[in-house]
């Protein structure tokens, strides 16, 4: 086993018995660095219109430069985290495709990402108890040459530390995140019916049916009602008997 390797397992071995996250961040960019990598992050990826900040697990990158990608909601454009939105599969950032690379906007990111020290990354998305979607991705100051056996370790580091960032945090409660009006409204929906149509059945305004629908989609950061019924069985916050009885309700 190559001194790599060996440093990769050790490292494994190593991360349960972190206490602090930082103390594990700091294990893990130590080890990465022999691939050139000098930043990480790890964040859960917006749906629709809201903004990734919120998201975030942990973070490493340059201050200044997250600063700015949030305040310019950057996460829409940049090329990057697009892709991963079609992909499950880990890629360096210069391997992006096109489609994404030249869509406007997109090379400006780049570019500016560059001049804070990040020209380069290695990104893997995993998937995560909050999130429908997140990712780790690593960020370099030079172009990345990783081999297979390279990208290998860091899918399995990020894998690891992912997953140990996550029983750390439980940053937010799996369930009892909707109220009970709030879950009324989502089965409601659900089952076909118009805003107009719950504010009748409810006894409420269409208004506050609009407005509870707006804190469903980001309480369960979901980009329509589809995906938001989707996320709250994911949770627990509704239940397949609930669901059947709404759609039994159209007939």
């Amino acid at each position: 086993m190559g001194t790599q390797e060996k440093a990769v397992f050790e490292f494994i071995e190593r991360v349960d018995n972190h206490i602090a996250i930082d103390d594990l961040l700091d294990d893990l960019l130590q080890v990465v660095g022999d691939y050139g990598i000098e930043h990480m992050i790890y964040t859960g990826l917006p749906v629709g219109d809201s903004s990734i900040d919120p998201l975030v697990k942990t973070n490493r990158f340059p201050q200044a430069w997250w600063d700015r990608y949030v305040e310019r909601d950057y996460a829409k454009k940049d090329a990057v985290c697009q892709q991963v939105y079609s992909t499950m599969s880990p890629f360096a950032w210069h391997e992006v495709d096109p489609r994404f690379s030249s869509r406007d906007g997109a090379f400006q990111i780049a570019g500016e990402a560059a001049e804070h020290g990040l020209a380069d990354g290695y990104i893997v998305p995993v998937f995560s108890r909050d999130e429908w979607l997140s990712a780790l991705s690593f960020g370099a100051p030079n172009k990345l040459k990783l081999t297979q056996k390279e990208r290998g370790a860091l899918n399995l580091m990020a894998i690891y530390t992912s997953s140990a960032i996550e029983r750390r945090q439980q940053r937010r409660p799996v369930r009892g995140r909707l109220s009970a009006r709030e879950r009324e409204v989502l089965l409601w929906t659900s089952a076909g019916k118009s805003c107009w149509d719950v504010s009748v059945i409810l006894g409420i305004s269409e208004q506050t049916v609009r407005f509870h629908t707006a804190q469903i989609r980001a309480k369960l950061n979901a980009a329509n009602t589809t995906h938001a019924v989707a996320r709250a069985l994911q949770q627990g916050e509704i239940t397949l008997g609930q669901l059947a009885e709404s759609l039994g309700d159209m007939h």
